[in-house]
């Protein structure tokens, strides 16, 4: 499972992504690896951190889950990638309209924008990488209109 939690540091980690995580953990933790932070984030589900950093890194952690079962499975992106971003970023600004944090702005920039640019432009496992992040992404959002049976890929923990 490591390789895929570093695959998300390879995909996903950027000064930004890392400010946001480091500053709103303990400062002993600021060295550690990017999916560190992430997994240290993501179990914090109190008042110690922002609930949109607890988001970010539940939802940087669930994305190497998604890789990882993807992967497992031998599972690549399909040529419904487009239909799949859109559907993802519709749920996303329907989510972001029913919560009083920036969970899923963070989300956005840190996640789904990276992922259209893989999606658009990167090499073969990037694209498949990418399309299993968003596939998680649209599996948790899937009361939203619009989703499509066969992007299922449950992924724990969840909203």
């Amino acid at each position: 499972m490591s390789s895929s939690l570093d695959r998300v540091a390879d995909l996903f980690e950027n000064d930004e992504a890392r400010t946001i995580l480091v500053s709103n953990l303990p400062e002993p933790l600021a060295p550690y690896p990017f999916s560190e932070l992430a997994r240290a984030a993501s179990h914090r589900d109190d008042d110690s951190i922002p609930r949109e950093v607890h988001v970010l890194g539940r939802e940087l952690r669930r994305a190497g889950l998604a890789i990882h079962r993807a992967n497992t499975a031998g599972e690549r992106a399909l040529d419904d990638h487009a239909d799949l971003l859109a559907y993802v970023c519709s749920a996303t600004d329907w989510w972001a309209s029913t919560v009083e944090h920036d969970g899923p702005s963070l989300v956005t920039k840190h996640l789904i924008d990276p992922c259209a640019t893989y999606i658009e432009r990167g090499s073969g496992r990037e694209r498949d990488d990418a399309y299993a992040v968003l596939r998680s992404l649209a599996t948790l959002l899937r009361g939203h209109s619009g989703f499509q049976t066969w992007w299922a890929l449950a992924v724990e923990p969840g909203v």
